[in-house]
């Protein structure tokens, strides 16, 4: 969906970050409402597009994905490695113990694209802990297109055995998904596999063949 669609809105409703004003969201047959808050919320690993940036260590900005397993090194290593941002931590000054920030001594600043793969790597440390839902928006934004793509490479694996909802515009991504929904207007306007959707030649397929069209025009020119 375009933005505004209300994709970003609709994970946050399942993640229960607020309440519908209208409607339900049904869990197994169950109005989540009816689901203890804190209880469904830790079988829920997010990051969404506005992810915390602690200026705490690297292992507190990761851990806290997961607090009563926080202490577990092994934990931490597997879902920084699985987020590909673990060469880059045992690469800090004082490694897991290095704050993530110039404001404190010793402390050291990041990329975008890696600070998006150490949220990456606290909702990876959530799965760790527990989680069985994994909702993933715009994950890849501040990666350049070779690091997403290497990325995706292992994204089936990362994911296997969770509910994954994830959100992006970049379609090459997409098509990956066993379901499709395409958002407009706070509404579902198309749902299917990617190949139904190309073939019913509605909005996805419209939006589709833009962004590879695109891909296409800038390889000419390049």
């Amino acid at each position: 969906g375009l933005n505004g669609a209300g994709k970003t809105t609709l994970v946050k409703l399942l993640a229960r970050l607020y309440d519908p004003t209208d409607g339900a969201i049904l869990v197994d047959g169950i109005d989540l409402r009816e689901a203890d808050p804190k209880d469904w919320q830790r079988r829920i690993a997010a990051i969404f597009q506005d992810f915390l940036k602690y200026g705490l260590p690297a292992r507190d900005n990761i851990g806290f994905g997961g607090l009563e397993m926080a202490g577990d090194q092994a934990a931490l290593d597997r879902a920084a490695a699985k987020a590909g941002v673990l060469e880059r931590i045992q690469g800090l000054p004082a490694g897991w113990d290095t704050p993530l920030s110039r404001h404190f001594t010793g402390g050291a600043d990041l990329s975008g694209g890696e600070w998006q793969r150490i949220g990456l790597a606290r909702a990876l440390f959530a799965v760790e802990a527990g989680a069985t839902v994994l909702i993933l928006d715009e994950p890849t934004a501040s990666l350049d297109v070779r690091a997403e793509a290497e990325l995706y490479d292992r994204f089936l694996d990362m994911t296997k055995g969770l509910t994954t909802l994830l959100i992006s515009h970049r379609f090459s991504t997409v098509r990956r998904a066993d379901r499709i929904c395409v958002l407009e207007d706070g509404g579902a306007l198309e749902l299917g596999t990617h190949d139904e959707l190309m073939a019913r030649g509605g909005r996805y397929a419209e939006m589709f063949t833009l962004q590879s069209q695109r891909v296409v025009d800038a390889g000419a020119s390049a």
